[in-house]
């Protein structure tokens, strides 16, 4: 029977996924089990799916190209993402109910609040993305609104990404006030934008030394493209610009697909450019599927699986065409598996940021 958006079950179900993530109340593994519920009889593509391959395996994150399974077509969605693709591929497409995006609101709010702002202080968010009103279907422009509003100092938080590219006046403008005034600094955004960012700092000849607290993540990494650093180079280049203590670093992983991103486990080198392993929380995590077997590996290489238990408005189990390594504290994510198109948020924003 098919479960409509207003049926009290989805009501007490998202009720239970919202205590879940804000309290860490609740039994992760009942929530599983009800999206399962919710997935099978609402989609019966999915189902046929999961009649094949078994229960629960992630549905690819190809299907979206189409628009992707939506488990309330019959409900107004507020609001529709895309993903970037590359030249010449088609964009996903990702829809979100009323429901479904203020989950991915309270999702996004309480990881940065428990991950990236422990200490409780509110530091300037300098985000290297467009708002939300220069890309209205970016999910990563929504992700890094929300984080600014919720965690970040609402006179020096600024968005310096658009579609002209970086505006270094807001940059430079916005570090040298949180300098005068000792406040931390945290900057988000693209891997390869960074990268962008302090070639132009360096040619300007500007750096800094920001206050104590301050720390950067990048996200997507490289994408295939010809230029490439380690990890550590990045690092390296960071404080070399920005003046940022060691522990201050740190990646985040996250799809249009997604309600929540990926963050480190831990600071071990782990992919052959030095990447970090992606911890799991309450809500859910990273795994890695043997592509022969579909059995999930607590060691070794395989296909990236990642299960979201924020998501209501469509299969909270997602198969990526990403190569991941199964460690202890976590899976590393070291690249696409040759063949497949590289896709997602960040390279829109190399883009325009000035990435080639």
């Amino acid at each position: 029977m098919t479960l409509a958006h207003d049926d009290p079950y989805v009501g007490r179900l998202f009720e239970e996924i919202a205590t879940l993530v804000v309290d860490g109340q609740g039994d992760p593994a009942s929530v599983h089990e009800q999206l399962l519920e919710l997935t099978t009889a609402n989609s019966p593509e999915v189902a046929r799916y999961w009649k094949q391959v078994g229960t629960g395996v992630g549905v690819p994150d190809t299907a979206y190209k189409d628009g992707g399974p939506h488990l309330f077509p019959d409900e107004p969605v507020v609001r529709e993402f895309r993903t970037s693709g590359t030249t010449g591929s088609a964009r996903g497409t990702v829809r979100y109910t009323r429901l479904g995006l203020e989950l991915k609101r309270i999702a996004i709010v309480a990881s940065a609040r428990q991950l990236l702002f422990r200490d409780g202080t509110r530091p300037a968010v300098v985000r290297f993305a467009p708002t939300e009103r220069a890309a209205p279907d970016m999910a990563i422009a929504f992700d890094m609104a929300r984080i600014a509003e919720a965690c970040g100092d609402p006179r020096l938080s600024v968005s310096v990404a658009g579609p002209s590219g970086v505006d270094f006046d807001a940059l430079e403008s916005s570090l040298d006030t949180a300098v005068a005034e000792q406040l931390p600094v945290v900057m988000i955004g693209a891997t390869f934008a960074f990268v962008n960012v302090c070639d132009a700092l360096q040619a300007r000849g500007r750096s800094w030394v920001l206050p104590p607290g301050s720390r950067a993540y990048d996200g997507g990494g490289f994408k295939g493209r010809s230029r490439v650093m380690r990890v550590d180079d990045l690092r390296a280049t960071l404080k070399r610009v920005f003046g940022i203590e060691d522990g201050g670093f740190g990646n985040l992983f996250g799809m249009t697909e997604l309600a929540n991103q990926l963050f480190d486990g831990s600071d071990a080198a782990v992919g052959p450019l030095g990447e970090r392993p992606k911890a799991r929380h309450i809500w859910g995590g990273p795994s890695v599927r043997d592509p022969r077997t579909r059995e999930i590996t607590t060691e070794g290489h395989g296909l990236v699986e990642i299960t979201d238990l924020c998501l209501i408005d469509r299969p909270h189990v997602l198969l990526t065409g990403d190569v991941g390594i199964a460690v202890p504290d976590g899976v590393a994510i070291a690249g696409r598996v040759a063949g497949t198109a590289s896709r997602g948020c960040s390279l829109s924003l190399d883009e325009m940021t000035g990435g080639r």
